[in-house]
């Protein structure tokens, strides 16, 4: 449930994360590269600084999504509406993945996948029944998990593959309904929403983010980022930072950190740098604050604008893919993951895919502006939801 009194730095922080991801996920429809942004050998600095801004993304989803929780229950909602807020909620958005934001994605009907809203609302329903049990208990199971599991051989301790890839470790899970990927296991993602639940109160004093505090969280957590970056502490095994002959490549390996499932590595850069943005929005003035009228937009109501976005992407993809010659199959996703290496002919370089990015978040503007108003006037239970 969302708070009575908003936190318009948040909401800030909230829109610039689905600006990003905006980002990333026009990338993925429109660019014409046919290797991974974030692989060292073959990678450019400018791919890798438009992939690695919305690594900021996903940590900026849970924590807030935790963080909102603990706020609404401060703002009088009861420990009873709030466990139900948040497990029909979670259901809510475990249904979405599974139908409307899977053809979203495929545009291929019954294809999906455990992908970022399945988590979150696992997550949610999870949250639901353990916010029973102590806060400072809670804070510190999560972080020792976030802290230790990559250390852990936990592979050994599941004999079942799908239940590992669903739980921790990205990867295929075989349903009823046949195999799926997991791309967003639940234990880490559930971690970063219990930390926002339990330390999130305490980075809001009075209901509002106190810049001091959000600034001296991210500057210790991006301290500890470079310090167990260092050591080699905190990350896969298959994930070292590796010296090369020019900086920009030896400083890219030095931020290329695992996302999939989130290492303790990426989690501390990820949260710090958030942590960093939110104080500046913050310590900003009315005036200022203003002036971010976009962001804020956005940030109002993320779910409609994660849903409307998607489709207008893929759309304007599949689009521009029969109007220009383009392979047009390489819209349409067939395989169990999703399609992220472009034939030749498809797409357009990272310029026009700045360039479309932009064309996106102008044609979602004015929908999730009049939709903003209308959820702030509405009383209706079922727009809460959306």
């Amino acid at each position: 449930m969302e708070p009575k009194q908003r936190d318009i730095s948040l909401d800030i922080t909230r829109g610039l994360i689905m600006v990003l991801m905006a980002l990333d996920h026009t990338r993925i429809f429109f660019s014409s590269a046919q290797f991974e942004p974030t692989d060292i050998d073959h990678t450019n600095l400018n791919y890798f600084i438009t992939r690695w801004v919305t690594h900021l993304c996903a940590p900026g989803f849970f924590f807030l999504a935790g963080l909102g929780a603990a706020l609404a229950e401060r703002n009088g909602l009861t420990p009873s509406k709030s466990s139900y807020w948040l497990a029909t909620r979670g259901l809510w958005l475990i249904a979405i993945e599974f139908t409307i934001i899977g053809f979203a994605w495929s545009f291929n009907p019954g294809w999906n996948w455990f992908g970022v809203i399945w988590s979150l609302g696992a997550a949610m329903i999870c949250l639901s029944f353990l916010r029973y049990l102590p806060r400072n208990a809670l804070a510190t199971v999560a972080a020792l998990v976030l802290v230790v599991h990559n250390a852990l051989p936990l592979e050994q301790w599941f004999h079942d593959q799908s239940w590992f890839a669903l739980l921790y470790d990205a990867g295929l899970v075989h349903t009823p309904i046949g195999p799926k990927i997991a791309l967003f296991p639940l234990i880490p993602w559930l971690c970063i929403t219990v930390l926002g639940y339990t330390v999130g109160p305490w980075l809001t004093p009075n209901n509002a983010s106190s810049p001091p505090r959000f600034a001296a969280a991210g500057a210790f957590m991006i301290a500890a980022f470079a310090a167990f970056r260092l050591i080699g502490f905190g990350a896969p095994l298959s994930e070292p930072a590796t010296s090369f002959p020019d900086a920009a490549h030896t400083w890219m390996s030095f931020f290329n950190v695992e996302k999939y499932p989130p290492s303790l590595q990426f989690v501390l850069i990820t949260l710090g740098v958030l942590f960093a943005l939110i104080a500046l929005f913050a310590s900003l003035g009315d005036t200022a604050k203003t002036r971010l009228g976009l962001l804020h937009t956005f940030g109002r109501v993320p779910f409609f604008f994660y849903v409307l976005h998607i489709y207008l992407i893929h759309g304007l993809a599949l689009f521009a893919a029969i109007a220009l010659g383009w392979p047009t199959d390489y819209a349409f996703w067939h395989r169990i993951g999703p399609n992220l290496g472009p034939p030749n002919g498809y797409g357009v370089a990272l310029p026009g895919v700045y360039l479309a990015w932009f064309a996106v978040l102008l044609l979602v503007y004015l929908p999730c502006a009049d939709f903003a108003a209308y959820k702030a006037r509405s009383k209706s239970w079922w727009v809460k939801y959306l």
